[in-house]
């Protein structure tokens, strides 16, 4: 949650002309550096006002604010522009989507220390005229946290383990507790939180907050406190692709960073159709593991199956290998403890059945298995959970 400083000063009234009205007062509006601040203008318009809508935001400098330093942003002939102030470029965007019903309030994101200044908004519908001022003041409060990362865009291929850095240091004068979250950012500009990722509070993780992620999102240090706060998403999918925000927090300081995930899709044309399953068998029988996948002519290269056992607490590293499928050749003898209880169900793996059974279970085989299928540009995986009852 944004930390809110702000605080209104009211000092005047707006100026009218014609029957424009600006409902907001002149105010004075403070907020935090990194957070994100709102600057109001609420107008009324009247049946006399004809004219096209035209609605500009503008920095103003000089001693009584009297020269217009820059334009920040615009709503002219239905269009939005906001490309005309290099350094608010990408930040600064109108609150409402129906600008026209009396909402031209703006909002800043990510408000650093020089956006401090006096901002006018100026509404004009022929014969109608009115303006009002907001002045900002932004405390950088970042103190002595700061993240080392920098923005980036990470690129990974669908069905592999992503890796989003994020490295930070702070020093001792900041007294309060440690708190570390991810969001993921939505809107033209990255200005609305769409969901917490993950969160790091009070020394404890809670990971389970976003259902889409859950099950596959955690921190990669043991130890976040020494200055990571990276974290790792697993069998990434297109739909995660996304902007994603690492704030760190530790009274008074505060700073976060954006990290822009790009997921590919070079699956190609592998496909595994089993889905994701819990499968349960007695101690002594044989279970059968299904991975049942399918192929087009595209994938022209070698087919390459195989079967891994999973361990870590997002089971994030490959076990052990037990049985592969290469180049037209089985290889079944990786794992002295299957060995001879392991192999393929169907004679022509090709075809598109790579289930595996595994004769004499044991409860020491319970865990988690996946099924990998490649072909060329295609790669594919499916995990089974296997547990074995006495």
């Amino acid at each position: 949650m944004a930390l809110l400083l702000g605080f209104l000063f009211f000092c005047g009234v707006t100026d009218l002309i014609g029957s424009v009205s600006i409902t907001t007062p002149e105010q004075i509006v403070q907020e935090a550096g990194g957070e994100i601040v709102h600057l109001p203008c609420m107008f009324t318009l009247s049946p006399e006002d004809q004219g096209p809508l035209d609605i500009e935001w503008l920095r103003l400098s000089g001693p009584n604010n009297e020269a217009i330093d820059h334009v920040v942003i615009l709503y002219a002939a239905d269009k939005i522009y906001s490309d005309f102030y290099q350094d608010l470029k990408g930040r600064v965007h109108f609150t409402s989507n129906d600008v026209v019903s009396g909402d031209a309030s703006i909002k800043i994101r990510n408000v650093r220390p020089a956006d401090s200044g006096t901002y006018q908004c100026k509404v004009k519908k022929a014969p109608g005229v009115a303006k009002t001022t907001v002045q900002l003041t932004v405390i950088d409060i970042t103190g002595s946290v700061n993240i080392t990362t920098p923005e980036q865009t990470v690129q990974e291929a669908q069905g592999e383990t992503v890796h989003l850095p994020c490295i930070f240091t702070y020093v001792s004068k900041d007294q309060g507790p440690l708190d570390v979250e991810w969001l993921r950012l939505s809107g033209p500009n990255n200005e609305a939180i769409d969901h917490v990722v993950i969160l790091y509070s009070a020394d404890k993780i809670h990971d389970d907050v976003y259902p889409d992620l859950k099950g596959r999102v955690y921190f990669t240090s043991n130890d976040i406190r020494s200055g990571d706060a990276s974290i790792n998403i697993t069998n990434v999918r297109l739909s995660d692709v996304g902007t994603y925000q690492c704030k760190v927090k530790t009274y008074p300081g505060i700073v976060n960073r954006n990290l822009q995930l790009a997921v590919t899709n070079i699956l190609g044309s592998v496909s595994i159709t089993t889905p994701e399953q819990t499968i349960q068998k007695a101690r002594g029988e044989t279970v059968h593991l299904p991975c049942m996948f399918t192929l087009i002519p595209e994938d022209r290269g070698p087919l390459f199956i195989d079967w891994i056992q999973l361990t870590g607490p997002q089971n994030e590293v490959v076990n052990r290998m037990f049985i592969v499928y290469l180049a037209d050749k089985v290889y079944d003898n990786f794992y002295q403890d299957m060995k001879g209880r392991v192999y393929f169900t169907n004679n022509d793996v090709r075809s598109g059945d790579a289930s595996i059974n595994i004769t004499n279970v044991q409860l020491s085989d319970a865990g988690t298995y996946q099924c990998g299928v490649s072909h060329d540009f295609g790669t594919a995986q499916r995990t089974i959970q296997l547990t074995v009852v006495g």
